[in-house]
């Protein structure tokens, strides 16, 4: 299989790529990123692009899947429009070149809450859901964790993330029930699942919550 990734360089996103990479289901992988690599490997390649003129990379947007790990914060993009590029516009352009390519299944990092009725970061999340989903012609999943858990590089560090984290890890034995899909969710645990839900996508849900990510992840 050959996979395409936008996103690797991000936390969750350079999980999913080590999962790629190690897999043998996978022969090629190609990134989509703004600068270069530090990772090498064989089965990688690596297209630099700024993400803005997105024509410029359709030709090789060709292959058998495509994860999504695009994500930012406001302070890290500097607007709530720029923020809405990143989470947002990016993946919905990346599905449409991949529809028009034969992609056959697109896997989204959005988030648990996205809603169409949300505040901006879940509704931003959600219009992301929506037009990757109207892109693909519905052959897309959409994981849905709380706070990912993980440790991000200095030039990402977000406080909020780490202090949320310490919280949901003290009460994750209190999460019963219908709680049990806020508890914190591990990066690499995410990324094993969504590598293993694109091999074996047959009767999984287009929505999945933190049960269903651990269950898939467990198969491994």
């Amino acid at each position: 299989m050959k996979a395409l990734i936008i996103g690797a360089t991000g936390l969750t996103g350079g999980k999913i790529l080590k999962e790629l990479l190690e897999n043998p289901s996978f022969t090629e992988i190609v990134s989509f990123q703004r600068g270069a690599s530090v990772v090498k490997h064989p089965k990688l390649r690596v297209v630099i692009t700024d993400m803005r003129d997105l024509s410029d990379v359709k030709d090789l947007v060709k292959g058998d899947v495509l994860f999504n790990a695009m994500g930012t914060t406001i302070k890290k993009a500097g607007s709530k429009k720029e923020q809405q590029r990143v989470d947002r516009d990016i993946p919905i352009e990346f599905a449409r070149m991949a529809s028009e390519s034969g992609v056959s299944l697109m896997l989204n990092v959005s988030s648990i809450g996205a809603s169409l009725k949300g505040g901006f970061y879940l509704r931003t999340k959600a219009e992301m859901e929506y037009g990757t989903s109207e892109a693909m012609g519905g052959r897309v999943i959409h994981f849905r964790p709380s706070i990912l858990l993980g440790e991000r590089s200095r030039s990402d560090f977000r406080l909020a993330e780490r202090v949320s984290g310490a919280l949901m890890y003290l009460a994750a034995p209190l999460m019963r029930g219908a709680l049990k899909k806020y508890r914190g969710l591990d990066t690499g645990k995410l990324a094993k699942a969504m590598v293993v839900a694109s091999i074996k996508p047959e009767n999984l849900q287009s929505i999945l919550y933190y049960s269903d990510i651990v269950k898939i992840a467990d198969e491994l």
